[in-house]
């Protein structure tokens, strides 16, 4: 997306009419004339109709132009602004064409601001152009004089001086305009017929001591100031005879500038044969960041729409812009991402492929892999899952050390839910610590022999005891039942054979323990 900037077409207003300047890379072209009067206004209308999108600056060059300086307080904000234009109402009736240019502060006595008022004390010569521009949309960028425009042309003649006299013959007559500290004081325009080149630049030179004369009777520049620099813009082709004509004096000190050396600084490249000095003012008009100038903003309104146009136009561009990139960058990486995928998918094929080969060459199994894996897969979870008999028969073995008469005769051991038992065997189990029915757990039924007589039950029921006791004395043993070779209930009596010395039934009993998983 391209942003089109419009023409440029630049004014030259003077007393004898309007001239139309075409503005275009550093050339300036002549493209009409219009005179004075109702014909003239009616063809400068059928010449803006087709160029109302142009940007339009208009450059007065005047007799009537007004200078009058004042110091008010010093304020800010809306306060001076509504001073201001209460102070320009009273001396202008027109106020759409007025200027207040501040010139600083005092340093000396009461703080105020030092302000110039400028305006045209004729403005509807004016205005007849200005109807036309506005009926016709124009987008009036500023209305400038050559007064205003001086202090640009002392920065390009590089001038050094606090105070200097700018002296440049244009088309309208001979301006002399006063300077001070880079601002315009004061300036004025003598109407002068233009024609042998050695009287105008004694004209310069005459007129240059009745200026000063006129500076110092109005206390615009101090008695006992020191010499004023003049700079007299002179053709390059007719220096020779200023220099001679502009002889300084007491008061003043002349100083002959080159007008196509400064031109050249400022960047004109062309300009048409028959333009003296308003080729370098209109060439300057709207180039140089200078907020001095005469139009208000109900004149200025289509320029300002334009600017705001160009302003969202330019920030949609730029975040055009920035999204194209962004896109772009996002493109670049999307390709770099995809043939990454493309590389670990070439790769992955080729690992596939490799993985197959060397499968080929495995031994043929009776199962398929598959069931070999989930077996394998099944097994490790067991090994991490449950325990083994061998801590347990460590602890049964350790318990049977201490109780030497019993013999084991089988150990069933199991893992699994705690077996339930009955209510005999429960209430040998102790009270407290025992695991649940419910709690997967290690589990023996521990089966042997005493080796004592069957009729000594009061012995029987020691020993079975000891072990028990030496049982439940190993840490993480549980013993859940005892089954001795007898019946103590209390509702029947215990049977067998008191009396007999020596029986050859060997008594038999069991114990069942248990075990948590992970103790």
């Amino acid at each position: 997306m391209l942003l089109m900037l419009p023409e440029t077409r630049v004014f030259y207003l003077t007393s004898a009419g309007l001239t139309a300047y075409l503005r275009t890379r550093g050339q300036l072209l002549k493209e009409a004339t219009f005179a004075p009067g109702e014909e003239g206004i009616a063809g400068f209308a059928e010449y803006i109709s087709g160029k109302s999108r142009s940007l339009c600056y208009l450059l007065v060059d005047m007799v009537e132009e007004d200078f009058f300086q004042e110091n008010i307080p010093y304020l800010h904000g809306g306060d001076r602004r509504a001073l201001l234009a209460r102070k320009l109402a009273q001396r202008y009736r027109d106020t759409s064409l007025a200027l207040a240019l501040s010139l600083g502060t005092e340093t000396t006595g009461r703080r105020e601001e030092r302000m110039l008022y400028s305006s045209f004390t004729n403005t509807q010569q004016l205005q007849s152009w200005l109807s036309v521009l506005r009926a016709a949309r124009a987008r009036i960028a500023g209305v400038h004089s050559v007064s205003l425009l001086t202090p640009l042309v002392g920065r390009l003649a590089r001038s050094k001086s606090r105070r200097y006299m700018m002296v440049s013959l244009q088309k309208a007559g001979l301006r002399q305009s006063y300077v001070e500290d880079g601002r315009i004081r004061f300036s004025r325009l003598g109407r002068l017929e233009l024609g042998d080149p050695r009287s105008l630049a004694e004209a310069s030179a005459a007129e240059s001591v009745r200026f000063h004369q006129y500076l110092v009777n109005s206390r615009l520049l101090p008695r006992d100031a020191p010499l004023l620099e003049v700079m007299v813009l002179a053709p390059g082709k007719y220096r020779a005879l200023y220099e001679a004509a502009c002889a300084s004096t007491a008061q003043l000190r002349f100083q002959v500038i080159d007008l196509d050396e400064i031109e050249r600084r400022a960047g004109l490249r062309s300009a048409p044969a028959d333009a003296l000095a308003e080729s370098l003012f209109l060439h300057l008009v709207g180039r140089k960041h200078f907020g001095a100038q005469f139009a208000d903003d109900a004149l200025r309104r289509f320029y300002d729409l334009w600017r705001v146009q160009m302003g969202l136009a330019t920030a949609g561009a730029t975040i055009f812009l920035a999204c194209l990139l962004i896109s772009g960058m996002k493109l670049v990486e999307m390709t770099r991402i995809d043939g990454l995928a493309e590389v670990d998918g070439r790769e992955e094929a080729n690992a596939s492929q490799q993985y197959a080969r060397m499968q080929a060459t495995f031994p043929k199994t009776p199962v398929p892999a598959d069931v070999l894996k989930a077996t394998a897969k099944n097994y490790r979870a067991m090994l991490q899952q449950e325990g083994s008999p061998q801590d347990m028969l460590i602890e049964i073995s350790q318990a049977l050390a201490l109780t030497p008469q019993i013999e084991v005769e089988r150990i069933d051991w199991e893992i699994g839910p705690m077996k339930r038992v009955g209510a005999r065997e429960a209430s040998k189990a102790p009270a407290t610590g025992a695991a649940t029915p419910e709690s997967r757990v290690q589990q023996a039924e521990i089966s042997g022999r005493l080796l004592v007589q069957q009729a000594d039950y009061r012995n029987i029921t020691t020993m079975v005891n000891q072990f028990v006791e030496a049982l439940r004395a190993r840490p993480g043993i549980e013993v859940v039942a005892t089954r001795l070779p007898f019946d103590i209930n209390a509702e029947k009596s215990i049977s067998g054979d008191i009396g007999a010395t020596r029986s050859a039934d060997v008594p038999r009993f069991s114990v069942t323990v248990s075990r948590r998983l992970g103790i």
